[in-house]
């Protein structure tokens, strides 16, 4: 039976093995009672629980409930309130947010959104991930594993959310496993392949862009947002503290469509932020840059950002997705295989370790904040290094056999 206390002081009740709580929290637009269920593993949590809304009620907190909250009613919360308070608090990355709301709107609420909040089970989220697997995009091509697990990790989140806000009491995508994606092979150059490319950017008026992303293995947004007063020649360094991002601005066109905006953003951990030593070839081609690029400005009626070190020929901030085209473009010259400009940043790593560097030195280099991430990326090439290691001894001890 409900353990009832006082009046207005809600109601203890056992559920499964542990306990919850029912308290009025208000009448309903018929004049019904709202009820808001807390729960817990004892009663004295469950107490605890509810004397702290009660203390709300009495402060003049209006307190929800969860009664009735559909996935879709919660996850719009989540992603207009919950998720723009930890944006602005520094938890979570813009970029990021704007890739979770993506993942509700297209593989959450379409498939769990008409399911109750408190009634979400393991059997829906398990029956979600088989229908995620069936679901083909426009180009007739299925969701990748990854995908799906991006999804499942977005709603793992987001319930994650919802049980520290004691709307539901545990989360149910815990418990389901969204499968494994196949292990994604790092695609470096070769060192004909670089050195093929360099020779037809040669003229290229960013060829400093592709030697920095080649020689230091920057992120994209990482090379894109360097000012002049990040390198300094005189030390033979050069700080990254900053990445470029197109961001969502919380605005749409008429047709709906989300409006964007090229913003500087901290950059993607706090191990990102780093100060880098410059090869000595590396600060020539720089120099040459801004030679060159002065050379520009003098010509150009405007130019928008004299700090940038790279900007277009009118001195605004490269469009990162424009930098593809131009990537591209030289692949094509030199006949090499396309490949990202992302993976000039692999082909960075791997020629470092090739080159004798330690792991923890590369970690450094690349600003990843775990060992355990640069050794995962970069295993095949670990595996050379020891071979190379291999036939270095293999030299020695033949000497020291005759």
């Amino acid at each position: 039976m409900p353990r009832r206390r006082g009046h207005g002081e809600g109601t203890i009740f056992r559920r499964g093995d542990g306990w919850a709580g029912a308290l009025t929290v208000g009448l309903d637009s018929r004049g019904r009672p709202r009820r808001r269920y807390v729960y817990a593993s004892s009663q004295r949590e469950v107490r605890g629980k509810l004397d702290a809304l009660k203390r709300q009620l009495e402060a003049g907190v209006v307190v929800g409930t969860t009664r009735g909250l559909t996935v879709s009613q919660y996850l719009d919360g989540w992603t207009t309130g919950t998720l723009a308070e930890q944006v602005a608090a520094g938890d979570l990355r813009a970029s990021t947010r704007d890739s979770y709301v993506d993942m509700v709107a297209r593989h959450i609420k379409p498939y769990l959104g008409r399911h109750r909040l408190e009634e979400l089970k393991p059997p829906h989220l398990r029956a979600w991930i088989v229908e995620l697997r069936q679901v083909t995009s426009a180009r007739g091509r299925p969701l990748s594993a990854r995908t799906i697990q991006i999804a499942h990790a977005t709603l793992r989140r987001a319930l994650n959310d919802a049980v520290r806000d004691e709307l539901i009491p545990r989360n149910p995508a815990l418990l389901v496993r969204p499968g494994r994606a196949p292990h994604k092979t790092i695609d470096a150059l070769t060192v004909a392949e670089a050195k093929a490319l360099l020779k037809a950017a040669a003229e290229d008026r960013l060829f400093a862009l592709w030697l920095v992303l080649m020689s230091l293995g920057l992120r994209r947004g990482e090379a894109l947002a360097l000012r002049w007063t990040d390198c300094d020649f005189d030390a033979g360094t050069i700080a990254v503290s900053r990445s470029l991002q197109r961001q969502r601005t919380g605005e749409t066109t008429a047709k709906g469509h989300h409006r964007t905006a090229l913003v500087e953003a901290p950059p993607k951990t706090e191990g990102s932020i780093r100060v880098l030593a410059l090869p000595a070839s590396l600060q020539s081609a720089l120099k040459e840059h801004r030679a060159r690029q002065l050379r520009e400005r003098i010509a150009a009626k405007v130019w928008a950002d004299p700090g940038l070190v790279f900007t277009t020929a009118a001195g605004t901030a490269c469009e990162p997705r424009n930098i593809y085209r131009s990537w591209h473009a030289i692949c094509d010259a030199a006949g090499v295989r396309r490949c990202r400009p992302h993976d000039l940043r692999h082909t960075a790593a791997s020629f470092l370790l090739l080159q004798g560097a330690d792991m923890r030195t590369v970690m450094e280099q690349l600003g990843h904040t775990r060992m355990a991430t640069t050794s995962d990326l970069y295993t095949h090439v670990l595996e050379e290094v020891k071979r190379d290691a291999a036939t270095r001894m293999d030299g020695l001890l033949r000497d020291l056999l005759k």
